[in-house]
């Protein structure tokens, strides 16, 4: 691999302008660093190419050694000043290290290794590069440094869907109307297809440039559904699909056309970032091994209350509102909310009904209410338990039942509040066992679910029976059992109960 001068400047400019025009679209004052608290972010731009190796259809030397040829650099970045020079002329195999020009050659390090290239296989009029990722992410703009003549005719193509349907970015033509029936941007602001990048000269290190962000196709919120049509991929592929040979060739020439006739690429840069949604600021590897350097990842470390791979969800306690990207346009970080499940659940839902419902404030359902309490918001205790509101509402002790557990609620509510104080029922909740006396307390009451008051914790006595927890005979009653106490009535009675009192 190898960049030029002219491809660093171009390369320098390339990645400012999409910095510029996709993280401050609007506001180009927001140049500054990336921060999530309590505004839109998105993780820096990188080299997607990095760490990933294209897919080609042929590579030089697959099958066996090939003689090719090529002329100089130098000779040929001004062909028509200086002529071409004389070819020089070698052998490619892709088996042996110091012979091969394999696809991975096109995405290494170009600084590391600035004489390296992919080269196709001689004679091939039809060659294709593609690029598959492991994930969704954004693009911005694709650099592509030839070493051989740039194509006479080329398509830019991306998918979103793991490489099932295709759609073209842009067409690149010596003659758009010719080969594509379409008209050449340089005359019609807009079009698909540009004769910028597909002259023969130079006959080596030639651009091809795509930008994704344009005057023309300007988008002031990059996280808006538009947005995402445009810059979101799962795969990226160029179609070689005509090649053209240098001015110069047939000066004196005395080698064999064909060992000319190939594709070879110095240069494959494909500037983007994992797409986060406008809610993360860094990303990672999924499985969290395999750290290289420079790598774009793709799974977001999510921010503003969300989750999942690219921050299209709400975190599992954080359903309260429709989750929504961030804001880019704006700012505004459009954080999840928490549920009100008073610590009585992992996780809650969204529910639409219930979103309309509140006037579009709170539509959040809490899911598998713990420590015996129940309700959209576990607000309140299961049939046969009752609230202690001398403990938090977010306290997860529950006790399992008998008279100690009233009397401790009976303590509290009556000796630890002072004049003027009231223990609020949404500030303290905690779920305590009804501890009624199963001969003495009714089979049935008004809520056939409710053993106890569902705040006192007081059971429901049969007749003529006493007491909290229904276990003894009202004051003048007798003969607790299982139809309740019967009262006095035989003659001398009120004197045997004027001697009992």
């Amino acid at each position: 691999m190898s960049m030029p001068t002219q491809g660093l400047q171009t390369f320098a400019q390339e990645i400012l302008l999409s910095v510029v025009s996709f993280v401050c679209l609007s506001d180009p004052v927001r140049l500054q660093a990336f921060r999530c608290s309590g505004r839109s972010c998105n993780p820096p731009v990188g080299n997607l190419a990095t760490g990933r190796t294209p897919s080609t259809l042929t590579t030089c030397g697959q099958n066996s050694t090939e003689l090719y040829c090529s002329y100089s650099d130098q000779s040929l970045l001004h062909p028509a000043s200086h002529g071409c020079g004389q070819p020089r002329c070698t052998k490619c195999n892709a088996n042996q290290p110091d012979n091969s020009h394999l696809p991975a050659d096109m995405t290494d390090d170009f600084f590391a290794n600035p004489m390296s290239w992919w080269q196709s296989a001689q004679g091939v009029h039809r060659e294709e590069i593609r690029l598959d990722f492991e994930t969704e992410f954004y693009l911005t703009h694709v650099i592509a440094v030839f070493k051989s003549p740039r194509p006479a005719a080329m398509v830019l193509e991306r998918s979103q869907d793991y490489g099932q349907t295709w759609r073209p970015y842009k067409y690149f033509s010596v003659n758009c109307t010719a080969t594509f029936g379409l008209q050449d941007d340089l005359t019609e602001e807009g079009s698909m297809c540009t004769s910028r990048y597909s002259d023969a000269v130079p006959c080596t290190r030639g651009e091809v440039i795509y930008r994704a962000l344009t005057p023309s196709n300007k988008i002031e919120d990059p996280y808006s559904p538009e947005a995402q049509d445009l810059l979101k991929l799962t795969n990226l592929r160029l179609l070689l699909l005509k090649r053209q040979e240098c001015p110069c060739r047939g000066l004196g020439l005395v080698e064999k056309p064909q060992r000319f006739a190939h594709y070879a690429i110095y240069d494959l840069i494909i500037r983007g970032s994992c797409f986060c949604n406008g809610h993360a600021e860094e990303c990672e590897l999924a499985n969290r091994t395999g750290e290289m350097e420079n790598v774009v990842h793709g799974k977001c470390v999510c921010r503003h209350n969300t989750a999942g791979d690219h921050c299209e969800k709400c975190a599992p306690l954080y359903n309260d509102q429709p989750w929504k990207p961030g804001d880019g346009k704006t700012g505004a970080p459009n954080e999840c909310k928490k549920c009100r499940c008073h610590n009585h659940a992992d996780s809650c839902h969204f529910d639409l009904s219930v979103w309309l419902a509140s006037g579009k404030r709170s539509g959040g359902v809490c899911d598998n209410c713990k420590h015996n309490t129940e309700g959209h918001r576990c607000q309140r205790c299961k049939p046969g338990y009752y609230r202690d509101r001398g403990k938090p509402m977010s306290s997860a002790e529950v006790s399992s039942g008998g008279g100690q557990e009233f009397n401790s609620f009976a303590k509290v509510s009556r000796n630890q509040m002072t004049p003027g104080h009231i223990i609020s029922a949404t500030s303290y909740h905690i779920s305590v066992a009804c501890s009624c006396q199963p001969m003495g307390s009714a089979n049935a009451t008004f809520s056939r679910s409710w053993r106890c008051h569902p705040k006192t914790g007081f059971c429901y006595c049969k007749p003529g029976v006493a007491g909290p927890n229904c276990d003894r005979c009202l004051m003048g009653y007798w003969g607790f059992g299982e139809n309740g106490c019967r009262c006095w009535r035989r003659p001398g009675d009120a004197y045997h109960l004027k001697r009992w009192l």
